[in-house]
Formats: structure tokens, sequence, C-alpha cells
């Protein structure tokens, strides 16, 4: 395997993840990361040895000029690090999610990656948890039978909902859906890491086969839990029985037959996580980056490759267009715009209220 150098912009906790996802390789050097809190820049750097820290991402990328470059910022400065990067000669970046604040701004990193040449990933490490991998494997072999339907449910969909919006899709082996309609409601000013996001929503998707999927979000003290069995999570309904993926396991239900149940490998316990990051997540991100490296070094497609990313975006902004225009939102995806944001702007909702947080 070749040297490679890499830095990070972002510096907090998600940061640190992918700072620790680098250094799991050999042959890669993390020689940088900026933050625009240099405190936690200079934190980190120490915590992780890393040997410089930057305040802006921009003399970070002059100054090291890396190979990789993981982007762990809010969304709304995506594209405008991606563009910086593209300029600095990065090879490859591992954006985080959410994806972007606007659906044209999803496409414009996707575009502008590949008119370049730069391999672009978005880190929807999820893909990698056990409980997930186990949940594919069963439904490519057909244990339930044929898929009949998918439910989702989190408690947002900027953040959360583009993890479950990927694993569905991921679940259906990455075929394109054919429409998506839904409904959104905005009570409350939410932000999600500085990103606005519904009060609750819920996204109705059809295949061309005639598989659907519900995805409900929302979450307390604005929206009572959504399903006491599955809360955050996926069920997934065949002809033959049923699987319900969460965090901390899959459990195949078969029709007259035993239960087939996969647990996470990890502890479950969130007093003993590092700085309450769950450690699937660390080694999903770990896995992630491993493949990045290697993919640009095969000149293969990663596994994580930004086209998914937009697979997922598309239905989340599609969910926000079907509710602006109250009917069902044909796919592709036309507009470029967030109309969550466009919608609020002109009066679509009356929000009451601010809640910030992290999901």
């Amino acid at each position: 395997m070749a040297a490679h150098t890499a830095a990070v912009v972002g510096a907090g906790s998600q940061g640190r993840v992918h700072a620790r996802g680098y250094q799991t390789i050999a042959d890669v050097t993390v020689t940088g990361l900026a933050d625009i809190n240099i405190e936690t820049a200079a934190e980190t750097a120490a915590d992780l040895s890393i040997p410089r820290w930057y305040a802006d991402y921009r003399e970070l990328l002059d100054a090291e000029r890396p190979d990789l470059l993981s982007i762990c910022t809010p969304p709304v400065e995506h594209l405008a690090v991606v563009r910086q990067a593209i300029d600095a000669g990065v090879r490859a970046i591992h954006c985080e999610k959410p994806i972007a604040t606007t659906y044209g701004d999803a496409l414009e990193m996707h575009d502008l990656a590949a008119k370049a040449g730069v391999q672009l990933t978005f880190n929807l490490q999820r893909r990698y948890e056990a409980v997930h991998a186990f949940a594919r494997e069963q439904i490519a072999a057909g244990t339930i039978g044929e898929i009949i339907s998918i439910e989702g449910y989190c408690p947002n969909l900027p953040d959360w909902g583009t993890h479950v919006c990927d694993l569905i899709l991921f679940y259906l082996g990455d075929v394109a859906p054919s429409w998506v309609f839904g409904q959104v409601d905005v009570s409350v000013n939410r932000y999600v890491y500085g990103a606005f996001a519904e009060t609750s929503s819920l996204t109705h998707v059809q295949w061309p086969n005639g598989v659907n999927a519900t995805v409900l979000t929302g979450r307390e003290p604005q929206t009572p839990t959504r399903n006491l069995q599955v809360n955050t999570g996926l069920i997934v309904h065949g002809a033959q029985g049923r699987i319900e993926a969460t965090g901390a396991r899959c459990i195949v239900r078969r029709f007259d037959e035993p239960e087939l149940i996969h647990e996470c490998p990890f502890n479950r316990d969130q007093s003993t996580w590092e700085r309450g990051v769950d450690p699937s997540i660390v080694a999903g991100t770990a896995a992630a980056i491993q493949d990045v490296v290697a993919s640009l070094e095969s000149g293969r497609e990663p596994r994580l490759a930004s086209r998914h990313g937009l697979a997922g975006a598309e239905i989340i902004f599609a969910t926000y267009e079907s509710s602006r225009t109250r009917s069902r939102v044909e796919l592709p995806l036309r507009i470029t715009d967030n109309p969550l944001l466009t919608g609020l702007a002109e009066g679509f909702w009356q929000p009451r209220g601010e809640q910030r947080s992290t999901y």
C-alpha cells in the first residue's frame, strides 16, 4: 500500500472518529486538522498525536496538501469545503452527513468531484454495521420471502433519516425508487447539528416492482414514540416473515420457524462509550475509511460512493417537495432548493419556540 497523508476538517466528536479511522491504516498519516474553535482543534490534536492544527480549513489545505480529507463540519459548509479541497488537489474526500442543506448543493458536490476525478464518499457507515449487514444478507437469501414493504422510524429526516433512507436502499439492493409522497409538520424551530429539521414527517416511497417503504420521524416532547417495538430502526415485511433491525440487534421472525437473532457485537451501555459515541459508529467509520483508501489505490468504486448519498438525499428532499406541492413527486427529483426552508419562508408553517440538539 502506498503512503498517504490525511487531514480532518471539524475536530468535534465525529472529527475524532474520522481521525482515529485513518490511524487504523499503517500507511496513512494524519498530518493536521482544522476547527473554527482553535481550542477544540488543539485538544483533539494533542489527544490523537496529530502534529498541526488550524482555525481555518483553507490554511490547513494550503499548508498540508493532504491526499485524503474528511469533512466533519455542519452541513451548510460541506459544499464550500469540497470546492476548496478539490482546488487543493485532494484525491479523496470523505464527508459526513447530513450531506447538504439543499439538494442542489448535494448534486454540485457530486458533480464537481466527478468532473475533477476526485473520489467522493459520504459516511453512511451503518452499511458496515453487523446488524444491518446481517439484515441485508437475510433479505438477499430470501429468508423472509419476497419483500412487500419496509417501515423506518427515526427522530428527523436530515440527520437520522439520512441513515434510514440509505439503509432502505441498501436492503433493496440500491434499486432506484419511482416516486415519493410525503407530509411534513413544522411546529417548532428545530435545529439538528445546526441544520433546520422538521418537527415530524411521513414519507411514502414506491419502487417499480411494487415494494413500498414508509418513514416516520419525530421526537419527544412534540411527537410521541412512533413505534414501541422499533423506535429508531427498520421493520422489513416479507411474504414469509419480517425483520426488525435496530442499533442493538436484528431479529428475523419467520412464520412457523424459530427466530434468528443477531446481536450488536459492541457494548450497548452508553455510560461506557468514549465521549458518548456509539462504538458501532467508530468501527463502521473506520471500516468505511479503510475502504476509501483501498478504493483510491485500486481504482474501484468505493462502497460508500457519493451516488448512494445522493439517492438517500433525493428521498428526503422529495418528501419536503411533496409536502410543499401537496402532490406525489416523480423521481428523479427536478428541484435544487430545500423545500422545507423555502416553504418555511413562504409561510407554509408557523413554528413557535426553538430546539437545538444532535437528534
